[in-house]
């Protein structure tokens, strides 16, 4: 079909009057006689949470639907779009207004149908059931059968009489059979001409390519139009960015798309990135939004000897623009010039505003009040420490000289380990790679420069072994010591966090000789970095008691761009608690630790 525009707008979370403003405009772009579609909740945002339990905004809301009505008929097309819907007369549970996620098409001054949304997601990010009523709810309440709403409308598109099906986001993902109907599968056995799939779907790591698949296969014999929004919306901690990806697929195989982060609805050849591309540009997008959303133009960005600064001070500034970025460089006196000039060379790489704090005689300051109110000196580590929260306290300060935010640099490897300090690795106003293990970071450093086809970030810094200088040995020229094995550390957390795994688990694995296999480590061998089972069980039980008494510091952290499947808050939900080992956990262990 080739009258057909997909809008896939900018929704702003909670700003219908930003929103209706953009409806109303491509409405007007779109040709007469043709139809025009738009993405999920697009006049009152999606992740708008509680604000779905204010009357008077959702009253709002509703209201704007004759606008777009009206104007279907001024301008000759066919319009649909999605919008809460209620019923006053209507209670739930708790005596809050019953809410419909809702999908309406409209021509010639008329509203054809008002569709509800059936499967309510309610795992990951998705908290429908709280806010919304599902279709099969509403029919059972009604006494007809759920069927009877999924019969397509008969709309007049480009002058030729079209059957047209609408249906919300999940309604097409019942692919496992995790919910006991399938609205896809219904809505097809009506043999419609057109499916309408509006979407709210925020990004994920191969996502694109598993829905066209999806799409693809079940366009036989029909059109599917698939729409779905970019821009970022968040719920708590979590930014989820929107990437778009709007499709049109006709007999298994594509008829239009539409750009990721694009909104002006150029049609291009489908093209999906490799992982680390997607990954990048998913975070340089969301923080060009979320610098937007907080009315702040300026990063500044405090400097570590870890890559994972430099990798941030990078997207900040693809981003920003580098006149929009500051780098401070707040060395004591063990900081080296093989770091110092490292770090002077990529500000000047890219061009970006580079200044020196020193924080020693701070640093002195506060070893001396120590020691006047305890009549003790403080011990190394304490000294590390202070370093650390004296130069989160110096950029705090600098923040408001240079009008500037600035980010946290933590990875997601160091977030489930021991391995942060409180108000310096946790703080923040945005952690750009706390989704992102030590590996991607890595790797995201080698892509920036293939993707500014110079050697922007150093090599020597990204082969370093890290260090934090923070001690007379911790010399990044003579330190060969890595605090971590990171693609075992991964691979374990991982198994514990997405995999729903405990220690007993994985302990068992190993003891049937499974372990290796179910991490994936392949070709890295467990034999290459322990030399003995009693090594690899010793590893596995740090890292549990790392995870789980480290909550306290994680749940102080800045918002995070989500990237992977399962990442901290509100997708994987957690508690501080005492570390469990779960029923003979001892006695399988001394079985296999000789």
């Amino acid at each position: 079909m080739k009258n057909i525009t997909l809008w896939q707008v900018q929704v702003e979370a909670a700003r219908p009057d930003i929103n209706i403003k953009k409806v109303i405009q491509k409405m007007k772009d779109t040709p007469t006689g043709w139809i025009v579609v738009f993405p999920e909740m697009v006049v009152p945002g999606y992740m708008i949470w509680d604000d779905w339990l204010v009357n008077s905004y959702i009253k709002e809301c509703k209201n704007l639907n004759e606008t777009i009505i009206k104007l279907s008929w001024e301008l000759g097309i066919t319009v649909v779009w999605w919008n809460i819907d209620f019923d006053e007369n209507k209670k739930n549970e708790d005596w809050s207004i019953r809410k419909y996620n809702a999908a309406y098409i409209a021509s010639n001054w008329k509203l054809l149908k008002t569709q509800y949304k059936t499967l309510l997601p309610n795992y990951r990010m998705f908290d429908d059931k709280r806010y919304f009523t599902s279709l099969k709810e509403f029919a059972l309440e009604e006494w007809i059968p759920l069927e009877k709403y999924y019969r397509p409308v008969e709309a007049i598109i480009n002058w030729v009489k079209t059957k047209v099906s609408l249906l919300i986001c999940e309604d097409i993902w019942n692919i496992n059979w995790d919910y006991s109907i399938d609205p896809l599968e219904i809505t097809k056995s009506h043999n419609p001409d057109l499916i309408v799939v509006s979407s709210a779907s925020p990004f994920g790591l191969e996502k694109a390519k598993f829905r066209d698949r999806l799409l693809k296969t079940q366009s036989s014999k029909t059109t599917i139009a698939y729409v779905n929004p970019i821009g970022i919306q968040n719920n708590w901690k979590n930014i989820f960015n929107f990437d778009g990806w709007s499709s049109v697929y006709s007999n298994w195989d594509f008829v239009k798309w539409v750009k990721n982060y694009n909104e002006d609805g150029t049609i291009e050849n489908p093209e999906i990135e490799e992982e680390i591309e997607q990954i990048f540009n998913a975070l340089v997008y969301t923080i060009k939004e979320f610098w937007k959303q907080i009315w702040v133009e300026k990063a500044i960005i405090g400097l570590s000897w870890w890559i994972d600064s430099w990798v941030s001070a990078t997207l900040l500034t693809i981003a920003l623009g580098k006149e929009n970025v500051t780098w401070v460089n707040m060395p004591s006196k063990f900081n080296t010039n093989t770091t110092k000039d490292l770090a002077k060379t990529l500000a000047e790489n890219l061009g970006i505003n580079y200044v020196i704090s020193p924080i020693q005689e701070s640093v002195d300051l506060t070893i001396k009040m120590i020691e006047q109110t305890t009549w003790e000196s403080p011990s190394a580590f304490e000294i590390e420490n202070i370093q650390a929260r004296e130069r989160w306290k110096r950029l705090s300060d600098l923040s408001p000289r240079y009008k500037a935010l600035y980010p946290n640099n933590w990875n997601k490897d160091e977030i489930l380990t021991w391995y942060a300090t409180l108000y310096w690795d946790v703080n923040g106003s945005i952690a750009i790679l706390w989704d992102l293990t030590k590996t991607q970071v890595k790797a995201l450093a080698r892509y920036i420069n293939r993707y500014l086809k110079k050697e922007t970030i150093p090599d020597k810094m990204i082969e370093m072994k890290p260090t934090a200088e923070l001690a007379e040995a911790q010399n990044p020229e003579t330190w060969w010591w890595d605090p971590f094995n990171y693609r075992f550390l991964w691979a374990i957390n991982n198994a514990f966090i997405t995999k729903n795994k405990t220690i007993l688990d994985l302990i068992k694995m190993l003891q049937d000789w499974d372990l290796e296999e179910f991490l994936n480590l392949h070709p890295w061998k467990l034999e290459k970095s322990f030399n003995s089972n009693a090594e690899i069980v010793e590893e596995i039980e740090k890292i549990w008691k790392a995870k789980n008494g480290n909550y306290f510091k994680r749940v102080q952290a800045p918002p995070i761009p989500t990237i992977s499947k399962k990442s901290f808050w509100f997708d994987y939900r957690e508690a501080q608690k005492k570390v469990y080992f779960w029923e003979w956990y001892e006695e399988v262990k001394k079985q296999i630790v000789v």
